[in-house]
């Protein structure tokens, strides 16, 4: 079936981030654990951190995009987005010949796109190590790069979780 279907949004799942220091895992294993959630190979140690999740439902996922600006965000900034090159170097040639309108218009869209990551994160998350938990304790993440990829990679399970195929149920 190609159709896929949301989870109920009363289930919780626990997830492993890769930036996590107590986690080794290969590209590849990362690549199915946040594509399949399957852990198989993954050395997780004793005091690695889990964080619990809830599904979102279409309407929470709505409410997290309207509170992040759904309705203001630039939709040429959202069509330049799709249009960029996946290269680095091609993106990079690329965003230098915008104009100065659209490279403020995919600006837009981005910051548009970083705050509903973070709202689908602040709507989803339950707790951390079995401990309620808020957005803010992991906006407090140290380094940075440790917060953004925590936060990326909570988002990618929070999608993948709730549109779950109907095999994955």
């Amino acid at each position: 079936m190609a159709l896929h279907f949301s989870t109920s949004t009363l289930e919780q799942f626990k997830i492993i981030v890769s930036c996590d220091q107590s986690i080794s895992m290969t590209d590849s294993q990362r690549t199915t654990y946040l594509n399949h959630g399957t852990l198989e190979g993954v050395q997780i140690a004793d005091d690695a951190t889990w964080f619990t999740l809830k599904p979102l439902s279409a309407n929470d996922r709505e409410k997290a995009e309207i509170r992040a600006g759904a309705f203001t965000r630039s939709e040429l900034g959202k069509l330049l987005w799709v249009e960029a090159p996946s290269n680095t170097k091609d993106r990079a040639r690329w965003h230098n010949k915008l104009d100065d309108e659209e490279r403020e218009a995919l600006a837009t869209y981005e910051l548009y796109q970083n705050r509903s990551y973070c709202e689908y994160v602040r709507e989803s998350l339950v707790a951390i190590n079995d401990e309620p938990a808020t957005f803010e304790i992991i906006d407090s993440i140290k380094p940075s790069s440790d917060r953004i990829t925590t936060i990326t990679e909570i988002v990618y399970h929070i999608h993948r979780l709730s549109t779950l195929s109907d095999q994955a149920k």
